[in-house]
């Protein structure tokens, strides 16, 4: 089939080039004029549209100029191939349209019977018709196929403007993305400032408080020494009520020391403060006979030492709430940084999954233009086929209608001739043996008008060629 096909197109060619030489040579008796109406207003029809469409794809398919390029010169390469190897390949005779014309213009030139010269014109306009009517109907096959390659175009059409809509969506929602991302990166770095300048801030307070705390314990460690040394001058009996002392001054001081100290603690120490109280209570009773004096100043002593205590627990107790508030603020900062760092992991989470999406968008994007690349080649070769297809069909044209001129002079010479022969025949009945010899020679029977008597079979050509005939008169007008 391919070789076929090829044959019929480099025949085609050959065709198109003998018509136009025989346009040329008969340009006088039977060209066409240049105002003529087209023979085929659906050419003319379809010729619009492929313009305008054209027109669309010039505007939709500017980034495909480098792949019409380059399929036109596969085309051309291609046609040099296939007009190579018909010439090889096909063993038939290719029709020439200058070797008929030749051989038309011999036979007419040439001696012989006018039926003869009819008949051998009339079989060559035959084989002329036919080859019309099987361009006419590849033409209807070619428009067939323009027709579904401009249906699948459109679809071609819609589906890269919602692939354009779609990617136009992608884009705006990356430019709102960055922007968010921005305005979440500037929040977080805002939040961090505070966090640090609210850190600074309460680590200034907390330095300010633990020095009043130290200072404070200065001043009640210079107490607590002087009540020492007060208590070192007492009596030797009182020697464990001051070891006792001793003991309670340097749990103070640990005390004192400790930042994190627990009321557990304190209230451990207070027990047994009072426990040293009861036994001190205990010693003065038993020797309260002997040591007065003594266990009154002593009493007196503890009770400020009560006071103290009591005044020291207070101050322990606020510093306690002070540290809890701190360690309070120091807990929701650290809970605002992790929900920050948790919307932070979020946000890179949905950015990776939209660059995912934006990745695949973009090969989808690639592959309809790399479809509407190919479906503009295609459609660009058809109209190439159709456009040669066109050139042909108007040549064939401009070949029948010469044809027909010819043949309308034929017959009104063979209509001259017999009116000529038949005057010679009424001026020479005086004379029957010229007469006889003249209708055996040259003169046809009275109704050569058309043609001479042919056999059953070539009337029946004659029939039907007269009947297309007709039917290409009508189709012309």
């Amino acid at each position: 089939m391919a070789e076929k096909e090829t044959n019929q197109g480099g025949e085609e060619g050959d065709r198109g080039e003998l018509v136009d030489s025989v346009g040329r040579s008969k340009s006088g008796s039977a060209s066409p004029t240049a105002e003529e109406k087209p023979r085929f207003p659906e050419l003319a029809v379809s010729g619009e549209t492929t313009a305008g469409e054209r027109g669309e794809t010039g505007v939709a398919g500017g980034e495909a100029a480098e792949g019409e390029e380059k399929a036109r010169d596969s085309e051309k390469k291609r046609r040099r191939k296939n007009d190579g190897g018909t010439s090889d390949s096909s063993g038939k005779k290719r029709f020439n349209l200058r070797e008929e014309m030749s051989e038309v213009k011999t036979v007419l030139e040439g001696e012989g019977e006018d039926g003869t010269k009819c008949n051998i014109l009339h079989r060559r306009y035959q084989s002329l018709v036919r080859e019309y009517k099987r361009l006419e109907r590849r033409l209807v096959e070619c428009q067939k196929k323009q027709l579904e390659v401009a249906q699948h175009r459109d679809i071609i059409q819609n589906e890269y403007a919602r692939a354009n809509l779609a990617r136009s969506k992608l884009e705006n929602l990356c430019r709102e993305l960055q922007k968010h991302s921005k305005q979440v990166a500037e929040e977080s770095r805002q939040r961090a400032r505070e966090e640090e300048e609210r850190r600074r801030e309460v680590s200034g307070k907390f330095q300010t408080t633990i020095n009043e705390i130290t200072m404070k314990m200065q001043e009640h460690h210079q107490r607590n020494q002087s009540l020492q040394h007060e208590n070192i001058e007492l009596a030797s009996k009182l020697k464990q009520l001051a070891e006792q002392y001793d003991s309670r001054e340097e749990q103070f001081e640990k005390i004192l020391h400790q930042r994190h100290l627990e009321v557990q603690l304190s209230e451990a120490k207070l027990a047994q403060h009072n426990v040293v109280a009861a036994e001190e209570k205990e010693l003065s009773l038993q020797e309260r006979h002997q040591l007065l004096r003594e266990s009154l100043e002593q009493q007196r002593r503890c009770e400020q030492l009560t006071r103290q205590e009591a005044e020291l627990r207070g101050q322990l107790a606020l510093y306690s709430e002070k540290f809890e508030e701190f360690q309070g603020t120091l807990t929701k900062s650290n809970e605002v940084f992790n929900t920050f760092k948790k919307e932070m992991d979020k946000m890179s989470k949905t950015i990776s999954v939209l660059e995912k999406e934006m990745a695949m968008w973009k090969t989808k994007y690639e592959k309809c233009n790399k479809a509407l690349i190919d479906t503009a080649e295609e459609r660009l070769h058809h109209e190439r086929q159709a456009h040669v297809i066109r050139v042909r069909n108007e040549r064939l044209e401009k070949l029948c209608r010469a044809l027909q001129a010819e043949r309308n002079q034929l017959q009104e010479q063979i209509r001259k001739q017999a009116e000529v022969e038949r005057e010679e025949s009424g001026s020479s009945d005086q004379q029957p043996s010229l007469e006889t010899k003249s209708s055996t020679d040259s003169s046809p029977p009275p109704d050569v008008t058309t043609s001479p008597p042919s056999p059953p079979h070539q009337s029946d050509d004659r029939e039907s060629g007269e009947e297309e005939n007709g039917s290409l008169g009508n189709k012309s007008l």
